[in-house]
């Protein structure tokens, strides 16, 4: 079973079905491109952790698997628990995917966390703006949405009401802006070793957004930040008894040390399994359709990542889409250009890149180096144009 059937749960399906494995579906929206792929589809929102247990056990399934939402992490953890079936515990899934949860265990496990406070229409937030910037954001929520970068009390009352409406439980947090390079870990966890591990270099949209815009590799990050990273996700995993299967992690790096900012047991979105094929020539999305299912899954040899990125396209503000026809065909047949894929067709109106919601395309580049990657990566900019009207 598959939890959520958008762009970002396709590759999941896919890759179960060229395993012969017979694919169910269930999320809240029926014209989601997943369930056409699906041998079997269901309505049943994945946050209804009783409803999808109730097609789970109809449908007799050997697994179950959240790719690339954090909101259904629970479910999966909750349904895997009830049928005896590979999975994180329901109680590590709910503290990963529930924001405050996750810097109370964060906090009790001595790592470097973010101040957190909850906050209401009514909070008294002055003396928080004096010398910091702060993030309001949904507890329970992915993708980015109802995510803001606030920094006056005036700017946090205009963004609490829908940061709030994003998240599940109608929660709304504000932390503390953490300062430094962010980044993202990709990988497989085996007998609680990340025997993957693809460490890159977050993207983000302007702010006071802070949506993926893409992720690039290898990593600026040098031997010893990376170890630190790898070390400090390995623990968290550890001490909620998280031993097995795909890891998704974004962590900022500064000169106080490593912040983990989300860890979780599932896929990553952004295209992030795609990237972790070219660099690292691993079918993640393959292997965490295995572990799920209780079969073997077989890891390579630890290498360095090949030079690639992935580019999420998206436009400022909201229009009808355009880009450059002739370079976009062009850049399509460059040696360079793994895959080049619109969401939606040139002229259809598009939303401001401002969640992840609201891409257009994605762009799979590889490269000779690192510093070819980030030529590459503005050259499609360039090229293509991607701009409204």
């Amino acid at each position: 079973m598959v939890l959520a059937a958008s762009i970002y749960q396709l590759p999941a399906i896919e890759a179960a079905k060229r395993l012969g494995y017979r694919v169910v579906t269930t999320d809240n929206v029926p014209s989601n491109p997943g369930h056409a792929l699906a041998d079997a589809s269901h309505v049943v929102d994945t946050t209804d952790v009783r409803g999808v247990l109730a097609v789970a056990e109809a449908e007799r399934i050997d697994g179950i698997i959240s790719p690339g939402t954090d909101v259904a992490v629970e479910t999966a953890a909750f349904v895997a628990d009830r049928l005896g079936l590979p999975g994180p515990s329901a109680d590590a899934a709910r503290t990963f995917t529930q924001k405050r949860l996750f810097r109370e265990f964060l906090r009790r496990a001595g790592l470097p966390c973010p101040e957190v406070v909850e906050v209401g229409e009514a909070t008294d937030s002055r003396p928080l703006f004096e010398q910091r910037r702060w993030l309001v954001k949904p507890n329970r929520s992915s993708g980015s949405k109802g995510v803001f970068i606030v920094d006056s009390p005036t700017g946090l009352a205009s963004r609490i009401a829908e940061s709030k409406s994003f998240s599940v439980d109608g929660l709304a947090l504000l932390e503390e802006f953490v300062d430094g390079t962010q980044h993202t870990c990709e990988g497989f966890l085996r007998d609680g070793e990340l025997v993957v591990a693809l460490l890159t270099d977050r993207d983000t949209v302007r702010p006071p957004h802070t949506a993926t815009k893409g992720h690039r590799v290898p990593t600026r990050l040098d031997e010893r930040q990376r170890g630190e990273a790898l070390a400090a996700i390995e623990h968290v995993l550890r001490l909620a008894g998280i031993a097995n299967g795909p890891v998704d992690c974004d962590f900022v790096v500064n000169d106080r040390g490593i912040f983990l900012i989300e860890v979780t047991p599932r896929l990553g979105g952004n295209s992030l399994s795609r990237l972790v094929g070219a660099a690292l020539e691993f079918d993640l999305v393959s292997a965490a359709v295995r572990v799920a299912c209780g079969d073997e899954v077989r890891v390579p040899a630890s290498r360095a990542p090949k030079p690639a990125a992935i580019v999420i396209l998206g436009v400022e503000r909201a229009g009808r889409l355009r880009w450059n026809v002739a370079q976009a065909r062009a850049l399509a047949l460059e040696p360079w250009v793994d895959a080049l894929v619109f969401d939606i067709a040139h002229g259809e109106r598009a939303e401001a890149f401002v969640n992840g919601r609201h891409r257009v395309g994605e762009v799979l580049i590889t490269g000779a180096s690192r510093d070819d990657i980030d030529a590459k990566v503005d050259e499609v900019s360039r090229r293509l144009d991607l701009r409204t009207d």
